[in-house]
């Protein structure tokens, strides 16, 4: 089937960036030292055996589970305070007229109202609204908009009100000398334009330039295939409430309140604003009530303050709040203020209020290591997801029932935050974070760079996304930019350098820190040009993007990116794609999308997918697969192996106080199939696999092997990884061995439990059970409490081979070149180095000089029978049996994968993911099996990969090893690392046996 040119998959080209390390202070962490201790043996001990704990793994558990949850918080969804006078007139304008800047004709449109186009464009938004007699006479008529995207430009009867940039914050102009009782026309011009580091990732060549707008790139999206649905395109529109709103002149601005629950107080910081010439004196009465519980801390509580000037006006007002219920996450318990503002005579000029929590949220900066962060004064880490735009499109369609759940499936999920990736959400997220207990983290939609000439608007923006979720008491951290890219992405002449660049979170900061003092700041999520001021934030996709940030395997033993000393760090990206399921496929995706017949389908990739990975990059992974179904499969159980294993690997290491997967739940079919739940909010295998990794008090079994022959020392380390600051009382360690349904060892340990943090408490060291024939065996670990039920149980699987045969030895073993040699010597083969051949001889080559040497001779033995198998040949051309095999670096890295599925007899009985994951003896952890492919056109397929290269276009299918036959002998070529791996993967020995011929 043809492919579409999509040209440059920037965000993987991103992720193609190193780290800029600009200083040598940087350091690897390292793994932590194992203990020596040997857990008591894995014996028949029938009394330790245990029963697993039933997991929430399928679809229908899980609405059986949001159904509990729904009931568990609905009491704190509950408003029980005393609902207060209204003084002000609003009437929402939900239906408008829209035209396209170059356009004839007006549309009709409903407000919310987004989509394209993308980049520099202009269109208007024009209807009609009613002022009566009424409304004039209570001062002021104010035009509100809760936000536009991107600069909104604002017209009454024909008259300039002004103008606002940026699409998060709310804003609003008065009217009241130019609009008239009767019919008012309102015109908006919204004006998009081109981002900072460009649109080039949405679309067509046209949308390649650069702009000026703040926008990073996630957002609510739009319901347009080609382009809306993929990875929030930076559309524009007034996509957030309009209304009008009469007011007195002399009315409340805003409400703020600053908890202080150590002090047992809490501040409020009240805005009132004048919109008259002249000073006038008021006085406010406030009153504080339970909003999901009924209690009357005081009503009418007088506070005289000075006189309300023009504009806008600041008073700071402190009380105490007895025994305060305090905001946690399993009791978000919310407390409502309402302010009367009055004037001298008493008269009540406006009313307003404001929900809240008391809590408290602080990153220790201090200590001899910082960056830990506490909650109400206890440790806490933060484990969450990134999100699209699925919550912001519940606040469009006022879905509220959905945006409920989407925020319980995240809990259940047992993660604690989000990461409202790369821009502020409607304030409507924010208000049911607070009433369900998520925290989030919210972030300046900066990407990769800030134009030079838009520093000081940044810092603006800086301080209204603070106003805005500063009253939040879900909202624990914020963030100013994404990825910054090393030398201002190579344009200094167009954006910040990175010292100036920090010169901007200085700033950025104070603007934050002047709208609320206790504000814990991360300027940087995911640094390119380390190191940051704060906690240290690096993003990972090794499990996608092979090799991004560090090699998986290296993770896995323990290691993390460079960072400054003395600082814990976080993760605040990491991932993998996996499909969308068939049926979202064939009942939503674009005809041209998909395969025609059955026939077309076994050819069909997802390349075709706009803005698509795995037609690329399953290559790295898994299988090329043959149908529809198997695409799905194959990568989402790739996208649940990945999760696992990285989840598990932040886990036990205790430095790592801040992760969040990418993504939680798309908004779209084929949104950004990175996330772990498809848009009818449908779980892939990866959210059970990460709700598991996630449990708060957890085990984490780790070994670097999981195939072992019968007969061998099987070792796994334990790990207990506790999240809570608490740990159960009477509990023991068991772990046991389970083949074929049956428990056919087990055993206990006493052990300590840490507290918020993690700990290797023992390996567990036994003898792999005689099979008959290849068998899976299941070493699973649990805390068991006194009455012998699993608190939590997790397990690994371990394929164990029958014994292997000493190897039959019916050629000599010729070895040119010391790969060759050692894996001849690994493989227990006797072997000579030598020139004399003969027609019998199976020759090791990994010295291609050697053979250019010899090549003669070595061609006549081959003729006669001889066999040849070049290892590990080096990146370059060559000339092998008359066929010319261009060898190519692997492109994104060295592999960790190769695929066995070409119906060779030599790996015909191979399973999936055999040469996968392989252990390296010399490294003592898992390293990648696969440094450069081959084409050549006459090689028979062995085994296969693909190449490509970062971010660019079709990847094309390539050898990681092939043969042919030459007269009665063959040639062989693996470029797979079989030397110093034979003897700790048995799938790497029987396939190196049979590639000699052993067998």
């Amino acid at each position: 089937m043809s492919n579409r040119n999509r040209g440059v998959d920037v965000f993987a080209d991103i992720a193609a960036q190193k780290q800029n390390l600009r200083s040598e202070k940087l350091i690897e962490p390292t793994p932590e030292t194992i203990p020596e201790f040997i857990l008591p043996e894995v014996k028949h001990n029938p009394r330790a055996a245990f029963k697993p704990k039933p997991k929430i793994d399928t679809a229908e558990k899980l609405q059986g589970e949001l159904k509990k949850q729904q009931r568990k918080y609905s009491r704190f969804m509950q408003v029980l305070t005393p609902k207060h006078k209204t003084t002000r007139s609003k009437k929402f304008l939900s239906q408008f007229e829209y035209q396209l800047a170059g356009g004839t004709e007006w549309e009709r449109v409903d407000i919310p109202h987004y989509g394209a186009p993308l980049g520099r464009a202009y269109a208007y938004y024009r209807t009609q609204f009613t002022v009566t007699k009424a409304m004039r006479d209570k001062g002021s008529v104010f035009v509100c908009f809760k936000g536009v995207d991107y600069r909104a430009e604002v017209f009454v009867n024909d008259e300039y009100l002004g103008s606002h940039e940026g699409f998060f914050a709310p804003f609003e102009f008065e009217c009241t000398e130019v609009c008239k009782i009767g019919e008012n026309a309102l015109l908006i011009k919204v004006k998009n334009d081109a981002i900072c580091m460009g649109n080039e990732s949405w679309g067509t060549d046209g949308y390649k330039y650069e702009g000026d707008k703040i926008y990073a790139a996630t957002g609510p999206g739009y319901d347009e295939p080609e382009v809306g649905w993929h990875h929030c395109p930076p559309g524009m529109g007034i996509y957030q409430d309009v209304f009008v709103e009469a007011r007195s002149a002399i009315h409340i601005h805003d409400i703020f309140v600053r908890p202080l629950p150590a002090e047992g107080r809490a501040e409020a910081w009240i805005e009132i604003f004048n919109c008259g010439i002249e000073k006038e004196d008021v006085y406010l009465e406030l009153s504080l009530f339970g909003q999901n519980f009924r209690k009357t801390v005081f009503r009418d509580k007088r506070f005289d303050v000075e006189y309300a000037g023009p504009t806008v006006n600041y008073y700071r007002l402190a009380f105490d709040i007895p025994d305060a219920k305090i905001w946690e996450l399993n009791s978000p318990w919310l407390y409502q203020i309402q302010v009367s503002l009055l004037n001298k005579k008493g008269k009540t000029l406006d009313i307003s209020s404001r929900s809240f929590g008391m809590r408290s949220f602080e990153m220790d900066e201090k200590g001899k290591v910082k960056g830990r962060f506490y909650l109400n004064g206890r440790e806490i880490r933060l484990r969450g997801a990134n999100t699209m735009g699925h919550m912001q499109q519940c606040v469009i369609h006022k879905n509220w029932g959905q945006l409920r759940d989407d925020i319980l499936l995240a809990k259940i999920c047992n993660m604690n935050f989000f990461r409202l990736t790369q821009r502020p959400v409607q304030p409507e997220i924010y208000d049911y974070c607070d009433m369900l207990g998520m925290m989030t983290q919210t972030d300046l939609p900066l990407f990769a760079v800030l134009r030079r000439n838009q520093f000081c608007e940044a810092v603006r923006q800086a301080g209204e996304m603070e106003k805005l979720v500063r009253s939040h008491p879900c909202n624990v951290i914020s963030t100013y930019i994404n990825e910054p890219s090393p030398l201002a992405n190579g344009k200094p002449h167009r954006h910040l350098t990175r010292d100036e660049l920090e010169s901007f979170f200085s700033a950025a900061d104070k603007a934050t820190l002047l709208a609320n003092p206790d504000r814990v700041i991360k300027p940087v999520d995911g640094d390119y040009d380390p190191p940051a001021p704060g906690l240290p934030d690096n993003h990972c996709y090794c499990g996608w993007y092979n090799g991004h940030g560090i090699d998986i395997g290296k993770l896995h033993r323990g290691y993390w990116q460079r960072v400054k000393p003395g600082w814990f760090y976080g993760c605040g990206e990491f991932g993998s794609e996996g499909l969308d399921f068939p049926d979202i496929m064939r009942k939503y995706y674009p005809k041209h999308w998909l395969a025609k017949n059955k026939k077309e389908e076994s050819q069909w990739s997802p390349y075709l997918i706009p803005r698509a990975q795995t037609g690329n990059f399953h290559y790295m992974w898994f299988d090329t697969a043959d149908s529809l179904e198997e695409w799905s499969l194959t990568s989402q159980k790739h996208q649940a192996w990945a999760t696992r294993l990285m989840t598990e690997a932040f886990r036990r290491d205790r430095r790592m106080v801040s992760f969040a997967i990418h993504l939680s739940i798309d908004a779209f079919p084929s949104n950004w199939m990175k996330t772990i739940m498809d848009f009818r909010r449908q779980p892939k295998p990866a959210y059970f696999a990460y709700r598991e990794a996630l449990t708060p008090l957890m085990i984490s079994l780790r070994t670097d092997r999981y195939r072992f022959f019968a007969g061998e020392n099987i070792e796994a380390e334990v790990w207990i990884c506790n999240d809570l600051n608490d740990a159960p009382a009477e509990v023991k360690l068991h772990y046991q061995l389970e083949m074929e349904g049956k428990v056919i060892r087990a055993g206990k340990s006493n052990i300590g439990i840490p507290l918020c943090s993690s700990q290797c408490v023992g390996r567990l060291r036994f003898e792999a059970p005689t099979v008959e024939k290849r068998t899976p065996l299941t070493i699973r670990a649990g805390l068991i409490d006194r009455s012998g039920k699993s608190i939590y149980d997790n397990c690994i699987t371990a394929d164990i081979f029958t014994k292997p045969k000493r190897a039959k030895q019916t050629r000599r073993i010729v070895v040119l070149g010391s790969k060759s040699q050692q894996l001849a010597e690994q493989l227990g083969l006797q072997n000579l180095h030598t020139t004399k051949f003969h027609p019998n001889d199976c020759i090791l080559i990994d010295d291609y000089s050697a053979f250019d040497k010899n090549r003669k001779e070595i061609m006549r033995v081959v003729r006669g029978g001889a066999i040849v198998i070049f290892l590990e040949l080096s990146e370059g051309n060559y000339k092998i049996a008359g066929s010319m095999v261009e060898n190519q670096k692997c492109g994104m890295n060295p592999r960790h994968f190769v695929s066995r599925k070409t119906s060779h007899p030599i790996v015909s009985d191979f399973k999936p993911d055999d040469f996968k994951f392989w252990f390296d003896e010399s490294s003592d952890m898992v390293t990648p099996l696969l440094d450069t492919t081959f084409i050549s056109d006459d090689f028979t397929p062995i085994l296969t990969s693909g190449n490509g290269q970062w971010g660019k276009d079709l990847w094309y299918p390539t050898l990681a090893a092939g043969e042919k036959k030459y007269g009665a002998g063959i040639f062989r070529i693996c470029q797979v690392k079989l030397a110093g791996r034979v003897n700790s993967n048995c799938p790497a020995r029987i396939f190196a046996e049979r590639l000699l011929e052993l067998m």
